[in-house]
């Protein structure tokens, strides 16, 4: 039996997970082979329960494909799923959410009250304290010590394999230090002052609402059709500013600077693209910045303000 190791490093909790590759060989053979050991930031689900998740920044999740997907509702307490939003994700509890998901294995009966009790700490981090959790994930029993981001193999053509390694180098600074952007948006200290009369709360929903999509939909559905579909290089070109600009534009009108200059390099890169692969490494960059923008935002927002909209039934 092939075993993972999951450690959620500041409540100091390590649970051992088997792996099972009878449902979904492809996907459990990705994480065993292809993407462990990694590190990455906690989150805990919002809206489906009592589940956690975390992005892996290795693009082939976003385009191999599930054999078996199940009704995480009825999925037992314990079971790890990895979805095509880049994600690895356990259920540690009740939930609400039905829509189907890709299991590859499960946490050990022995270890199950042990994952409760990081799902307790990873809600109380995202619902009140604000702590940070690193969450890093290796095969049972090996050492590491290093957990560098992967990075796309080199392409020719200099102006883009620099700008890719830009947008790499500033997503591996920030991968488990909280961005400076984020942090300043959520404290109120925005350039533009966006936010009608003199408040920002407006601001950081709309926030959550644009780099959600822009990095889940946008950008991985790019990569996706790109790696999957017979549609050429210049179409690829063509269509993608009409994905990326406008979101991107609002987000650096809102305070993420930094994702709107890389954006506006991407695009202003985009028509000398020459191959696939150049395409691909370019876009695959800017996806992952944007969607670890996501991870954070959704530590930082100010979820607290549910209590004022809880079920009445609750």
């Amino acid at each position: 039996m092939r075993q993972i190791e999951i450690e959620w490093v500041q409540p100091g909790i390590t649970v051992t997970a088997d792996l099972s590759w009878e449902r979904n060989p492809e996907l459990a053979e990705l994480l065993w082979t292809g993407l462990l050991p990694y590190n990455s930031l906690q989150n805990h689900a919002l809206v489906s329960g009592n589940h956690l998740y975390h992005l892996i920044a290795d693009p082939r999740l976003v385009y191999t494909e599930a054999r078996y997907k199940e009704d995480r509702t009825k999925s037992p307490d314990g079971t790890v799923f990895l979805s095509q939003l880049q994600h690895l994700a356990v259920k540690y509890g009740p939930l609400t959410e039905y829509l189907p998901a890709a299991p590859v294995g499960s946490v050990v009966p022995e270890d199950i009250d042990a994952l409760r009790e990081a799902g307790r700490a990873c809600w109380k981090a995202a619902w009140e304290t604000k702590q940070p959790i690193e969450v890093r994930v290796r095969r049972k029993g090996e050492a590491v010590t290093d957990f560098a981001l992967p990075r796309t193999p080199p392409v020719d053509h200099p102006g883009v394999q620099k700008l890719v390694e830009e947008i790499q180098d500033e997503t591996e600074r920030v991968w488990i230090t909280p961005p400076a952007e984020i942090v300043d948006m959520h404290q109120g200290r925005i350039a533009s002052r966006a936010g009608s009369y003199d408040q920002y709360f407006s601001t950081l929903v709309f926030l959550n609402g644009e780099v959600r999509p822009l990095g889940y939909c946008a950008l991985n559905g790019l990569l996706k059709i790109c790696r999957t579909t017979d549609l050429t290089l210049n179409d690829l070109k063509r269509i993608t500013p009409t994905f990326i600009k406008t979101p991107a534009e609002f987000l650096g009108y809102t305070g993420l600077d930094t994702l709107w200059r890389f954006t506006q390099q991407v695009l202003t890169l985009l028509p000398d693209v020459e191959t696939r692969e150049q395409y691909f490494a370019l876009v695959n960059a800017l996806a992952l910045y944007a969607n670890m923008l996501n991870t954070w935002n959704l530590h930082f927002f100010p979820w607290q303000h549910g209590t004022d909209y809880r079920y009445l039934d609750a």
